[in-house]
């Protein structure tokens, strides 16, 4: 088969201190059959000119107050344009991680329905990935698994890979779309791997690929400031879906 890949990356303004790095490697990567969109989420268009400004193709998703809703928005507008393209793969690649230059290559040698690099997030780091997962109290609760286990497992099987560095099949797209849920912080990525579990599709990580996160560690305060903006919404059933 022929591959054909589409790097997606949804984005918004408050990564521009990483664009122009992270563009330079996007062209950079050694595989030869690819294109590259971005999916601005800000409140305003101004990111989005730049990016246009840059020669990269962007699109201009709907901005709204809570996160999970406005980044859900722009990953199925994502998924959308992966489908009515004649892509293979889709290839997430948030903005703040800058990958080796064979990332493709390597991820598609593995033929998995789901493949990822791993990186580390919070500012006390820890790997973003588990192999299981509970649901307490209407809390999702991933549990990560030891370094020593990652050790021992070049290519390790889990229920949540490291989103932001994954490549996922067309088959996979074409029957899981990116959705969250009202009374739960988590984030269309965690639903998104819940659902490959239900519809059989594996997950799987290579432990080699450690990737350097530039992170901002904004994260803590945009999931609260969810949480703020989402009380007027906790009336509604805890099941029902937003997107």
């Amino acid at each position: 088969m022929n591959e054909k890949i589409l790097i997606g990356c949804t984005t918004y303004s408050g990564k521009e201190y990483v664009l122009e790095r992270y563009i330079n490697r996007v062209k950079e990567l050694t595989f030869n059959n690819y294109e590259v969109l971005f999916i601005d989420n800000s409140k305003e268009d101004d990111y989005f000119n730049k990016i246009k400004s840059l020669g990269m193709n962007v699109i201009k998703s709907p901005w709204n107050e809570r996160s999970k809703i406005r980044l859900t928005n722009a990953q199925n507008i994502l998924r959308d344009k992966f489908l009515e393209g004649d892509y293979t793969h889709l290839f997430i690649l948030e903005q703040d991680l800058i990958p080796p230059r064979d990332i493709i290559e390597t991820l598609l040698s593995h033929d998995k329905d789901v493949v990822s690099g791993w990186y580390y997030i919070t500012e006390v780091p820890r790997p973003c990935l588990s192999r299981e997962w509970e649901l307490l109290e209407m809390k999702f609760c991933p549990k990560q698994p030891l370094m020593v286990e990652m050790a021992k497992e070049r290519l390790m099987k889990c229920f949540l890979a490291s989103f932001g560095v994954s490549l996922i099949k067309r088959e996979v797209l074409e029957k899981i779309r990116f959705k969250a849920y009202h009374g739960f912080t988590q984030h269309a990525d965690t639903w998104f791997f819940f659902d490959c579990e239900k519809n059989g599709f594996g997950v799987y990580v290579d432990t080699d690929l450690l990737i350097p996160h530039f992170q901002d560690y904004k994260w803590g305060e945009i999931l609260n400031k969810d949480k703020e903006i989402e009380k007027d919404f906790m009336k509604l059933k805890e099941e029902e879906e937003i997107q």
